[in-house]
């Protein structure tokens, strides 16, 4: 069992730029505080100083991380490799100790002290870290494709709102817009001008080249309903038909971006397993 006297307890607040680590003994007092840059140069700063101390006070050091899988993660490989023990404070802890102090605090200092205290109170049962780096290449994999996701469907949005100027009755002939078909035929008739003489055979030949089970028949519904739509040209035509050719070319290339993380996603899934 380890002795809590044992120990130089360093807790450290992570985040983006900077981390700061504070240190305390078994009796919860405040030793020291130290603060440096989210950089691998400035960790062996932080381990030297810490070092320092524990030799001083004849102390083991040990680090409690609050949630050493985000910002902490670079920290947690560097310690973990240079043999130091590291404990995952999960951030709920933390701040049940904060809410505990009679005014609540909130600064990067207090948070640490937060961290230290239950790194020492709970120290027999708090996880060692373990930032594996597969399961982090996962994570970042699974965050990329709900990030593609997200902007597709920003993307969509933004082609639904141009198509309700310009072709009013779009979602008679094409269902869903983002389909191989409809980015075809938006990005080369961003607004029913360019249509101008197309004939129903013509169109359904053109579309057919991107689509086999094109028929002559979907082609001249298009046909009818621009005629129906009426006049839908504006001023600035030209500039709100650039917007939707940018708005398929992006959404073409996020069909693309998301077929080769999902492959990736699958060979990394194949190998843990």
């Amino acid at each position: 069992m380890q002795r809590r006297e044992n120990y130089l307890y360093v807790g450290m607040d992570l985040h983006k730029d900077t981390h700061t680590a504070v240190l305390v003994n078994c009796w919860n007092e405040k030793l020291d505080t130290i603060v440096i840059e989210n950089k691998s140069s400035e960790f062996s700063k932080l381990a030297k100083k810490v070092a320092k101390a524990a030799l001083r006070l004849n102390l083991s050091p040990i680090y409690g991380l609050e949630n050493a899988y985000g910002y902490g993660r670079s920290l947690a490989v560097w310690l973990i490799e240079k043999g130091y023990a590291v404990k995952d404070v999960n951030p709920s802890l933390a701040y049940d100790q904060r809410k505990s102090a009679p005014m609540m605090k909130k600064n990067d200092e207090h948070d640490a002290y937060c961290v230290a205290t239950v790194l020492m109170n709970q120290l027999h049962t708090l996880p060692d870290a373990k930032p594996e780096d597969n399961h982090w290449t996962l994570s970042q994999f699974v965050n990329r494709r709900d990030t593609i996701v997200k902007d597709g469907i920003r993307l969509k949005n933004g082609l639904h709102e141009q198509l309700t100027n310009t072709y009013p009755s779009y979602r008679k002939f094409f269902c869903e817009i983002d389909r191989k078909t409809a980015l075809y035929f938006w990005k080369t008739y961003p607004s029913p001008g360019h249509l101008k003489d197309k004939t129903a055979e013509e169109l359904k030949a053109e579309l057919k080249a991107v689509s086999s089970n094109y028929t002559k028949g979907k082609a001249e519904i298009i046909l009818e309903c621009v005629q129906n739509d009426g006049n839908t040209m504006r001023d600035y035509q030209e500039s709100r038909d650039f917007i939707t050719q940018s708005l398929v070319r992006d959404l073409e290339h996020q069909v693309i971006e998301l077929a080769q993380i999902e492959a990736e996603i699958g060979h990394l899934l194949h190998k843990l397993t």
